[in-house]
């Protein structure tokens, strides 16, 4: 199948997972043009674990702005027609690229494709076909996307917590009427890791996920005063 796509990979003192993390993306079924790993100013050694694979994998550094921040860098770089994206501690399965590539295939409209995943505990190996629950993976991990689709969005924003940004991103695709969908497979394993940005969620870090959900609330009352002002005028 011949299929380009790049990667990127925000990744902030990741030097425990990112090896794992690369070499799930090097074991797909349908290779990547270039994993672009962006060190997001990581003080362990991150960098050096993205520079010893050497390419198909380039390193981008900045000072610590947030994964939104990181995400963006990356994407600046990517020159292919489809852009996945991967959270530095988690693992794809083998076929994840060529199964949501074959979702493109069958429909040109779509914008954007995700999947299934099950999560693993920090210090096991993934286990994809154990018994467990599997999660609808909206986020970094399964994503999926046609890149000049994805450039009409815009940047991604971080927010309280670092927490939010693809709630805010997904959001504002879908406003210009990007269409996205969830292939309903397992493709990605999530690691349930101490520390990690989605392992535990305390009050404060959970305004960023509710400061995103407000402005895309805000965003939609104001098309729909402009919709409304719109009839009354005709």
């Amino acid at each position: 199948m011949t299929f380009s796509y790049s990667v990127v990979i925000p990744a902030f003192n990741a030097a425990a997972t990112l090896d794992e993390a690369i070499r799930s993306i090097l074991s797909q079924t349908v290779p990547p043009h270039v994993i672009i790993v962006v060190d997001d100013g990581s003080t362990d050694e991150t960098a050096a674990v993205a520079l010893a694979f050497g390419p198909p994998v380039i390193l981008v550094q900045q000072h610590n702005q947030g994964p939104g921040a990181a995400t963006t860098a990356g994407f600046n770089r990517v020159t292919t027609p489809y852009v996945a994206t991967l959270d530095s501690d988690d693992v794809w399965l083998p076929r994840k690229i060529e199964v949501q590539a074959q979702r493109f295939s069958a429909d040109v409209d779509l914008v954007g494709v995700f999947s299934l995943a099950r999560q693993f505990a920090e210090h096991e190996t993934p286990a994809p076909h154990a018994p467990g629950p599997e999660y609808r993976l909206w986020t970094r991990t399964t994503m999926l996307l046609r890149t000049e689709a994805a450039r009409q969005v815009g940047a991604f924003r971080d927010f309280p917590g670092r927490l939010g940004e693809l709630v805010d991103w997904l959001s504002r695709s879908r406003e210009l009427g990007h269409r996205h969908v969830i292939v309903e497979e397992v493709l990605a394993m999530r690691r349930v890791r101490a520390g990690s940005l989605s392992h535990s969620i305390d009050t404060a870090r959970a305004r960023g996920y509710l400061v995103a959900v407000h402005e895309a609330i805000r965003r939609k009352r104001a098309r729909q005063a402009c919709v409304d002002e719109e009839g009354v005028r005709q």
